[in-house]
């Protein structure tokens, strides 16, 4: 049986994790963050979901077509 985000304890608390990072990426951003600062968060919850597909590739997938 394959380990996933449903299956297995320590891979659903690392994608947590990574999920918990990303929101707060764009929850520290405002109206006065600038274009760089944006396409930062952009580019950091890119790297994040990478590390989540890693994880569980199903789930990592997901979030890439969720927007």
């Amino acid at each position: 049986m394959e380990k996933t985000y449903q299956t297995c304890k320590l891979i659903k608390t690392k994608i947590d994790n990574h999920l918990q990072e990303m929101s707060s990426l764009f929850a520290n951003l405002g109206t006065d963050s600038t274009e760089e600062e944006v396409m930062q968060a952009y580019l950091e919850e890119s790297y994040l979901i990478d590390k989540i597909e890693w994880l569980d590739p199903v789930k990592g997938r997901g979030l890439r077509t969720s927007y």
